[in-house]
């Protein structure tokens, strides 16, 4: 692959879409049920059971890492183009119906799924750049770009 390749616009699209609906799903309930029912953690006390695990620190950190997540996924939303970030947060924060998002924000029915993916694929490439901002390591990055096995010489 060549930096002047090209992602497939249809299968980047498609991976992208996969990847926020089970991601943003997956995140808002690990950080919001985490984070709500804990009462009165006490993080400085050894914790008291007997295979040396602290669980409130353990659910403190993981919704907190949850919470990172999805400022990243919005941050990323944000610096998408256009009208770009509008449909993203709709569809998949908000989670409004695509005949909602056409009828708020003025989209002919039949341009509705080319102007879906074409922020897909602006996630997808904002996504990269997301990644180096938020420091994570390379075994925790996802790449949401797909890529054609063949390419024409």
């Amino acid at each position: 692959m060549s930096f002047w390749d090209l992602p497939n616009f249809e299968k980047t699209a498609d991976r992208t879409d996969a990847f926020l609906r089970a991601q943003c799903t997956r995140l808002a309930l690990r950080a919001g049920v985490r984070l709500i029912d804990i009462s009165s953690p006490q993080l400085s006390f050894a914790p008291a059971h007997s295979n040396a695990v602290n669980h409130i620190e353990n659910n403190l950190q993981n919704g907190l890492e949850a919470i990172e997540a999805l400022q990243a996924i919005r941050y990323t939303m944000d610096r998408t183009a256009g009208i770009s970030p509008r449909i993203l947060i709709a569809i998949y924060l908000k989670h409004d119906y695509a005949w909602h998002i056409e009828q708020e924000y003025c989209i002919n029915h039949n341009a509705y799924p080319r102007l879906r993916k074409a922020a897909l694929n602006q996630f997808a490439d904002c996504w990269e750049k997301t990644q180096d901002v938020y420091g994570w390591a390379q075994e925790d990055r996802v790449h949401l770009h797909v890529y054609d096995e063949e390419r024409e010489q």
